[in-house]
């Protein structure tokens, strides 16, 4: 009876790996993020970018155990039609953008012209340094505006 046991064990195992021989099923690794928030405060011909985001479970724990260097890209192609910025940090599911020369001075305003953003960002807050606030929903560009010098 003893020989049984193993002989259908055996029958068992050697299914399995046969099956995971033959089947090449490969499962795609796929980044989840979406941008909940964006919040841009202009200074000067500057400004300063701090954008929410939420990852997968997975990706989450990736970014714990491995760091947030490998969210580079998707802030990258976030900002992709900006000229010049820096990443400054990337703590949890927040990151800290410099846009550098993102307006334009024009007389006694600066002029912030629009910029496309690489993805879907659920909410975009524009403050001014005069305390004007634009708010818009589900945006994909940040839009034409001016403030004073």
């Amino acid at each position: 009876m003893k020989a049984q046991h193993f002989l259908i064990f055996f029958t068992i195992i050697a299914g399995i790996l046969i099956a995971a021989a033959t089947v090449h099923y490969t499962a795609p690794i796929q980044t989840e993020i979406q941008f909940r928030q964006m919040e841009i405060h202009f200074v000067n011909e500057n400004a300063t970018a701090k954008v929410e985001y939420e990852v997968g479970f997975l990706t989450q724990l990736y970014v714990f155990f491995f760091g947030s260097r490998n969210l580079d890209p998707y802030l990258d192609q976030l900002l992709y039609d900006f000229d010049e910025y820096q990443i400054t940090s990337v703590h949890g599911t927040t990151a800290t953008i410099e846009l550098i020369n993102a307006s334009r001075p024009s007389g006694s305003y600066y002029l912030h012209d629009q910029h496309m953003l690489g993805y879907e960002v659920g909410r975009l807050i524009i403050y001014d340094p005069d305390g004007k606030t634009l708010s818009f929903e589900n945006a994909t560009r940040t839009p034409n505006t001016f403030y004073d010098i």
